[in-house]
């Protein structure tokens, strides 16, 4: 398991190890989606690294997608909206019944049969 830089590190990877700061104080669980939140948060504790899973989603494409209907704007920007609370599944399913509401509003597209 890669062991990153603070600097390397990006919000939706899984930990690996779970982080604590100079006194023994957890700061996120091992197993935990890191968020901006908690990047600043190890910042501001002075950690360096952290021990990351491989093959932890950072682009939005593993389960952390909000609905794969919606354009890319619309799913980055709920994401983004739900980023400090990423590791929670209540808001991690109200983001999902967000995202079905926001792609039930979306045009429909034409199937191109019919008359012209």
């Amino acid at each position: 398991m890669p062991i990153l830089s603070i600097d390397d590190i990006k919000p939706g990877m899984l930990l690996a190890e779970a982080v604590r700061n100079h006194q023994d104080q957890l700061l996120l669980e091992n197993g935990r989606r890191i968020t901006e939140k908690s990047i600043r948060v190890f910042k501001s504790w002075g950690i360096r690294r952290v021990t990351v899973k491989l093959g932890s989603a950072v682009d939005g494409s593993g389960d952390g997608a909000a609905s794969p209907g919606l354009p890319p704007a619309i799913d980055e920007a709920l994401k983004g909206r739900f980023s400090d609370v990423a590791t929670d599944p209540i808001m991690t399913a109200i983001m999902q019944a967000a995202a079905r509401q926001l792609a039930a509003r979306q045009p429909k597209k034409k199937t191109g049969y019919g008359r012209r």
